[in-house]
């Protein structure tokens, strides 16, 4: 029997564990447990730089709130951000290499570093007067322009 191989994308159903209560508690919103990770992951890691002597000075000027936030915040953009299938570390090492490319003012075109062209935005400063109206049915009417082109 010849079998016919079937081409089909077979990586659209991705399913992300979720927790929906907490000790009985109901959530007002599924939480991924993928978020709760990166939240223990990032509170440690938090913690051990606010306990090392010598670093830890640098914590212990912030408020306790926003210490608390800081690993929500993480644990939300590594979670809640679409990363286009790929691991959250890559992904931000392209968005920031994507905005640092931006700062440059450079191009890339197969591998190589190019000037971007520059483009050139045209402002017409220009006031339209309205034609005189006179009784006669025939007379021309006037328009008049002032102003002049700039380029940028």
């Amino acid at each position: 029997m010849n079998r016919v191989p079937l081409y089909v994308i077979n990586n659209f159903l991705k399913f992300d564990r979720k927790i929906y209560q907490l000790f009985g508690l109901q959530l007002g919103r599924p939480i991924r447990l993928k978020s709760v990770f990166y939240f223990f992951f990032f509170g440690a890691v938090e913690l051990l730089w606010y306990f090392t002597p010598g670093l830890g000075v640098l914590l212990h000027w912030i408020p306790a709130g926003i210490l608390f936030a800081v690993p929500v915040t993480l644990a939300w953009l590594l979670s809640d951000i679409g990363t286009e299938n790929r691991s959250p570390v890559s992904y931000f090492r392209s968005f920031i290499g994507f905005h640092c490319r931006r700062l440059e003012r450079v191009t890339y075109f197969k591998g190589r570093k190019m000037r971007k062209p520059k483009t050139f935005a045209v402002d017409v400063v220009c006031t339209y007067k309205e034609p005189r109206k006179k009784k006669h049915r025939f007379t021309p009417s006037m328009y008049a322009f002032k102003g002049y082109t700039t380029y940028k």
